[in-house]
């Protein structure tokens, strides 16, 4: 099948290799983009893309947060100009209340939520309003509502670079107690940062799908196979790539960012003996503009 520059321009931009190694690995991929980096990667010349190939979307992540629940939305345009500009503040600043006292279950029921402050239509008419109004593209692209037991959890929140970036996080203890105590509050700001900035796929090992590990184990072998080395340390190789690969995409297991002498499951604990009990993540989101979920 004919490959496309943009199809050879988007692996490039994904793994850094030159325009015609790109090239032949989509044609050999029959131009599947997932097929192809991971062909590379076997082969040694790319490195895991780290869900790369984000879109260069603007617009803004919003977090609203109360004792009992948690709502975070992304709506995207294309410029920042627009992002900065008064009429996309305005519909920020008329749906978030909206959002916020009707506490939609899911993206759809978010989109359809109707108010006559906005002009007794919908949100996504609102939004499709706009479009037409200022000649740019629109959407209101992500949408979570989560809630939580105060009695024995509770959510923090970080948002970065005035909406870039939008992470919640729930944290479990024995008791609100706990919960409620500034080792509590200090973990939960240090824990949303750590997942704002360095993007872990799952909280633990247990918690990556079977599928990923097991395509990530099939990669490591092919490089192992074709290393050169005797076939009795292979599996020594497998296991410590990845070993390897769980500390950069668990939670627990990453170098925590404001000490990389620790990890952050090291951190968890240190804060636990702060509090006087129990501290545990059972659950985060994290929305960046224009990324990949």
């Amino acid at each position: 099948m004919a490959i496309s520059a943009q199809q050879v321009r988007e692996l490039r931009e994904k793994t850094g290799l030159g325009m015609m190694t790109c090239k032949k690995a989509l044609t050999e991929a029959n131009g599947n983009m997932e097929q192809a980096i991971d062909n590379l990667r076997k082969q040694g010349q790319a490195t895991a893309s780290k869900r790369a190939g984000k879109s260069a979307n603007e617009g803004r992540v919003t977090v609203i947060l109360t004792d009992s629940d948690a709502i975070m939305f992304e709506i995207n345009c294309e410029t920042d100009f627009v992002a900065r500009g008064d009429d996309f503040t305005a519909l920020l600043n008329a749906v978030t209340p909206l959002i916020e006292s009707n506490k939609p279950a899911n993206l759809e029921a978010a989109r359809a939520l109707k108010s006559d402050s906005i002009g007794g239509i919908s949100i996504e008419e609102k939004v499709v309003e706009l479009m037409g109004k200022i000649g740019e593209k629109i959407a209101f692209r992500r949408y979570v509502y989560e809630t939580f037991d105060p009695a024995k959890e509770k959510i923090f929140s970080y948002v970065h670079g005035g909406g870039k970036i939008g992470v919640l996080v729930k944290i479990a203890s024995d008791s609100a107690e706990i919960l409620s105590t500034g080792a509590a509050a200090e973990l939960g700001k240090d824990c949303a940062m750590q997942i704002a900035a360095s993007n872990p796929l799952a909280i633990s090992r247990d918690d990556v799908p079977e599928e990923i590990v097991s395509k990530e184990k099939d990669i490591y072998f092919t490089q192992a196979k074709n290393s050169g080395k005797p076939e009795k340390v292979w599996e020594k190789i497998v296991d410590g790539k990845l070993n390897k690969y769980f500390k950069e995409i668990t939670l627990y297991e990453q170098e925590f960012i404001k000490d990389t002498d620790k990890s952050v499951a090291q951190r968890i604990q240190e804060a636990e003996k702060s509090a006087g009990g129990s501290l545990k993540i059972t659950w985060f989101k994290r929305f960046e503009l224009g990324g990949e979920e």
